[in-house]
């Protein structure tokens, strides 16, 4: 290759690289929309919120200027929405009040435009009046707040029976009394626990009724956000022991008069009765009253049989009564069988 080549070859590389930096490097103006968000609780303990009654969407229109490659890569970073808090910009300082907010300043400050060498020309809309308010920490109390019918006994917490949270002075000055937080257990944490067993779960704490209606819509931070709560799952099945049970007859209708039947003991002793929760319930509280009976077939009047294993009643009327186990030392019930007299019979002899 001549000298002469080589030289037209760099001269030429030399240009484009040298066009190229100045077209990244040339000043161009660009629209483009982007969404501004005043965080609710600033972590410096300030409180901030956009008051109703203006047409603030969070959403402004932007013209900006600044280098060619800087304004290529600005759509992919307003993505995310651009936070402007207390003590950014001059007309929005680190104190209580409601403030003017000029956007166009606001958002030349911010480190997105100026790290990009990216000025901002214009904003619409140009303003917006925010609340500042300054953040107080209050210690609550904590109620749990659990399906008494699914858990055998009162939860506990375990652990400390209160949390701070954090919440604007001005509310936390004016908060009603007896407000608190409240620790929800619901049923779906419960599902995967062992009946009858004491187990800890943990519970994410939520404001109470007054502390909610307090708040509005206003942000709060709860710390520790969630509590240590301990339950017991009642069990589906349960067993109680019924002192005493009543035994009756149970007879043909075309064989009752024909027989004196006397029973050697009209009730049963210390019966377990083992089933549904709900059922012993109803049993534990007399509504369900629980009843045996004794069987006598025509064979067994026949015969005189002297013993006869008793049985428990069904109630139709109650559903999953069939789902109950009864348990007695000893379930047979002694019997004297005579067969009763006519008028004018001879009397029976003796046996």
């Amino acid at each position: 290759m001549s000298n002469r080549l080589r030289t037209i070859l760099l001269v030429s590389f030399f240009s484009v690289l040298i066009w190229a930096f100045a077209e990244g490097e040339s000043l161009q103006t660009q629209r483009t929309v982007a969404e501004v968000s005043f965080p609710s609780l600033v972590p410096e303990g300030w409180s901030v919120r956009v008051p109703d009654g203006q047409s603030w969407r969070g959403r402004v229109e932007l013209s900006v200027e600044g280098p060619t490659a800087s304004l290529d890569g600005l759509e992919s970073v307003l993505r995310q929405a651009l936070a402007v808090e207390p003590g950014m910009v001059e007309g929005l300082p680190r104190q209580s009040g409601e403030f003017t907010v000029d956007l166009r300043q606001a958002l030349r400050a911010h480190q997105v435009f100026r790290s990009r060498g990216i000025a901002v020309l214009s904003v619409e809309p140009p303003t917006v009046r925010v609340l500042v308010d300054e953040l107080a920490t209050v210690e609550l109390p904590v109620v749990i707040d659990a399906p008494a019918d699914a858990l055998a006994g009162p939860p506990q917490l375990v652990g400390a029976s209160a949390a701070s949270v954090r919440i604007p002075k001005r509310i936390a000055d004016a908060l009603p009394a007896g407000a608190g937080l409240r620790a929800p257990v619901r049923s779906e944490a419960l599902t995967p626990l062992r009946e009858g067993v004491r187990s800890t779960i943990q519970v994410r704490l939520e404001p109470d009724g007054a502390l909610a209606g307090a708040l509005g819509t206003e942000s709060l931070v709860i710390s520790p956000a969630q509590v240590s709560v301990q339950v017991t799952v009642r069990s589906k099945t349960e067993t109680i022991v019924v002192p005493s049970v009543v035994v009756d007859l149970r007879l043909q209708p075309t064989e009752l008069g024909k027989w004196d039947i006397t029973l050697d003991d009209a009730s049963l002793r210390d019966v377990r009765v083992t089933g549904p929760s709900d059922l012993i319930a109803l049993i534990r509280e007399e509504k369900l009253p629980i009843r045996a009976f004794v069987r006598l077939s025509y064979e067994d009047l026949e015969s005189g049989v002297t013993s006869k294993r008793a049985e428990f009643s069904d109630y139709t009327n109650f559903p999953g009564v069939m789902n109950l186990r009864f348990e007695v030392e000893d379930i047979e019930v002694g019997l004297t069988i005579r067969p009763r007299q006519a008028p004018g019979d001879p009397p029976t002899p003796a046996s």
